[in-house]
């Protein structure tokens, strides 16, 4: 029997989350709509297993370093990277990421963070907030940071301002109050993944469409689950369900993907790792999209 075949089955879950509040729930064994694919995607922590580490990090090393850890991920968008400068304090911070600039590992979503452009998008960094800890003093607004990231900062477009949004949200306790503006300026794969959902509409109408019917799922945003899924999970889930439809990722790369990055980076990097979502083997969780 092909492994496709039993599309009905649901899988007992359970998970803690980083505030030690155990959840459970059934989740589909076979995911084939976009609604059954992002409930999966949130309920493994797959959807970015970051974000529940840089919340314990916050709650064993304190809200300054997680703080500095996320600019550092702004910056390299590496794990272990991030992990080690966010040990610096004040402009030993930006020091040691200038002087790790030339050979630093950087992830793929900052492959482009080279050069003259990305030293001087790490220096517009530095000039915005000279201390790192002062980092998210955004507006409270996706518009917001949008326009503080178009008028400030460098190599900041729609992939890094939502990531800020996300930072600040869900995982240093800075509620975005609203996604405005998000449909009509979406990073170039969410973008792509909703033309192929909604091939004859514009992707803002597409996008808003997508988000109305997650919305009726009553999904709570991971990490902590205190509030309704809204359009940053739908944003990010669009990136996972595309590669995972297209390009044949799987359930669960993530998790292991973004513990491997820590590995090797010190004792905190290797703390975070424990606070990151289980390991999800592969082949839990299949995709008939």
């Amino acid at each position: 029997m092909n492994e496709l075949d039993n599309m009905d089955l649901q899988l007992p879950w359970s998970i803690t989350t980083p505030m030690g509040e155990q959840l459970s729930t059934t989740l589909p064994k076979v995911s084939r709509s976009f609604e059954e694919f992002i409930a999966v995607d949130i309920w493994s922590g797959d959807s970015d297993p970051v974000y529940w580490a840089v919340v314990g990090a916050a709650r064993e090393f304190g809200h300054a370093w997680a703080t500095k850890f996320c600019v550092g991920m702004l910056a390299f968008y590496h794990t272990g990277t991030a992990a080690q400068a966010a040990d610096y304090e004040g402009g030993e911070f930006w020091n040691h990421l200038e002087r790790i600039y030339p050979t630093a590992p950087r992830g793929s979503e900052r492959r482009h963070f080279r050069g003259v452009a990305g030293w001087e998008a790490l220096q517009a960094m530095r000039k915005y907030s000279p201390d790192p800890v002062n980092f998210f003093g955004f507006p409270t607004t996706y518009k917001g940071v949008k326009s503080n990231c178009e008028r400030h900062l460098n190599q900041f477009g729609p992939y890094f301002q939502l990531k800020i949004c996300d930072y600040m949200d869900r995982c240093l306790g800075i509620p975005i109050l609203s996604y405005d503006g998000l449909s009509r300026n979406l990073p170039t794969e969410p973008a792509r993944a909703v033309k192929l959902m909604y091939p004859d509409v514009s992707h803002e109408y597409g996008f808003n469409a997508l988000c109305e019917r997650v919305n009726l799922l009553g999904l709570k945003a991971a990490p902590m689950f205190d509030r309704p899924v809204g359009p940053a999970e739908v944003e990010t889930s669009l990136c996972g369900w595309k590669t995972t439809k297209y390009k044949g990722n799987w359930m669960g790369a993530d998790i292991l993907d973004k513990r491997q990055a820590l590995q090797g980076y010190g004792d905190k990097a290797q703390r975070m790792i424990s606070m990151m979502p289980p390991l999800v083997p592969k082949g839990t969780f299949l995709a008939d999209l």
